[in-house]
């Protein structure tokens, strides 16, 4: 005879089976997610997809989309801030969501708009540049990207003074680059916003164009989508482990450090931001995690899924270098010089327009005044030079940052720490599969390679 303990502990295992959800399933979404009623799925760009809804959702950090016009920055917002509050966060209609666009913009901030800002978890912006009209929203969104509260009074009744305090939001937005409104996040909110890259080439817009015909020519179930169960159990994961309050305790940090090299002093801001990646991950994997009411333990596997998602681009962001960049880099010729001291006829150095063309003929059309954005970017980070007042460029150095994670020694050095510094979940932890993961891309169960190139494009798996 069945005992009412067993039906109960058979409800919760259903129910874990149920809820639990894998990142898999979040990198499926946005193959096919609806966002307002129209199927808008999202194509390439998975890492960004991705980390825009770990850090900004999950983690609460403020985070901007960046890349030129088209290549799905928007698109990107909407399928993450609809994941996490539902088509009615993009109606302006919830309350946990505070939505700021042109409209809002030309309302003055009142008691009961204060009221309304108070109570909301996140932030969304759609276009950056089209909410910095209004003067009292630029300096909010400008404090709070600061993680400082923005404090006014207003007078009421007559001369009465009413002191009202905002307290700042985890903040979504997007910006195209270049766009003459504004070209660039202003200095005090690039310290402490997360642009994340999107990035479009011929392949990829021929991968777009064929998506958007399939959605014309196939019957609904013939569509890539979640089911409505999914696409439910998938929020209810991402919002409890926004909800979650303990502190994440990975002990393999000090190791999984190595993916953001040391060379510049960039790579300060991104090593924690990839530390942030690793909690989330963590955080979102919590059903399959040892909790306690204080900490929840990651794994390596939340160490190396975070890698694979964030290593490349924390990484090239911490050196400063956009993804065209390197594509640039190779193209320019490298010349030892000391200082400006160089002429034309001393250096291969490369016109602007023979980048241009070689650019279009690699699949990566841009415009000139793109480009020329693209290269001031070079310029600055100081691998690359402009001649002089003419429009031509050489490299000043290579673009070689090998480093690798030894998995072998991440999985040791975090049973070593468990065991010297958290002996009480000790044995629990050494009980769970420490070498398998997730792949979060393609859903198979695989195992962690014992060493691997952080750099470079090519990866050596041993072991």
């Amino acid at each position: 005879m069945v005992s009412e303990a067993d039906i109960q502990i058979y409800k919760e295992t259903q129910n874990k089976m149920r809820d639990e959800r894998t990142l898999h399933d979040l990198h499926r979404y946005f193959e096919g997610c609806w966002v307002l009623g129209k199927r808008d799925p999202i194509i390439q760009n998975a890492e960004t997809r991705m980390l825009t809804a770990l850090l900004w959702g999950i983690s609460g950090k403020s985070v901007c989309i960046r890349g030129e016009s088209g290549s799905a920055k928007t698109k990107i917002l909407n399928a993450v801030s609809s994941l996490f509050f539902s088509d009615t966060g993009l109606q302006g209609r919830s309350p946990e969501l505070l939505l700021l666009n042109s409209s809002s913009a030309k309302g003055a901030l009142t008691p009961d708009s204060a009221a309304m800002i108070s109570q909301s978890m996140r932030c969304a912006i759609p276009e950056l540049q089209n909410i910095l009209t209004s003067q009292h929203l630029e300096a909010m969104i400008k404090l709070w990207m600061e993680d400082r509260p923005y404090i006014y009074t207003r007078s009421e009744f007559g001369r009465q003074q009413v002191r009202i305090i905002l307290d700042p939001k985890p903040i979504l937005t997007n910006l195209a680059d270049g766009n003459e409104q504004l070209p660039e996040l202003p200095v005090e909110m690039k310290r402490r916003v997360i642009s994340l890259p999107t990035f479009s080439n011929r392949e990829l817009n021929e991968e777009v164009h064929h998506l958007k015909a399939i959605n014309r020519m196939l019957p609904d179930e013939k569509l890539i989508k979640l089911t409505r169960t999914e696409v439910s159990g998938l929020r209810n994961t991402c919002r409890k482990a926004m909800s979650l309050k303990q502190r994440v305790i990975n002990p393999g940090a000090d190791i999984i450090r190595k993916a953001i090299p040391t060379n510049y002093t960039m790579s300060n801001t991104f090593i924690e931001y990839f530390f942030d990646v690793v909690e989330a991950v963590t955080k979102f994997n919590h059903l399959n995690r040892i909790t306690t009411n204080k900490y929840i333990y990651a794994t390596p596997e939340d160490n190396f899924v975070s890698f694979l998602i964030a290593g490349d681009i924390f990484r090239d962001m911490s050196i400063g270098i956009q993804p065209i960049g390197k594509e640039i880099m190779e193209f320019i010729p490298k010349a030892e010089v000391w200082g400006d001291l160089i002429s034309e006829k001393e250096t291969d150095a490369v016109h602007i327009d023979e980048i241009t063309d070689y650019l279009t003929e690699k699949g990566f059309s841009r415009s000139k005044k793109m480009l020329e954005y693209t290269m001031s970017r070079l310029v600055n980070t100081n691998f690359v030079r402009k001649l002089g007042r003419a429009n031509k460029f050489y490299r000043t150095r290579d673009f070689d940052f090998k480093q690798t994670i030894d998995w072998k020694l991440l999985v040791n050095e975090t049973m070593k720490v468990m065991k010297e510094h958290h002996g009480e979940v000790y044995g629990e932890y050494q009980e769970n599969d420490l070498h398998t993961y997730t792949h979060p891309f393609t859903g198979n169960q695989e195992n962690i390679p014992m060493t691997i190139e952080v750099y470079g494009g090519e990866i050596d798996e041993t072991g």
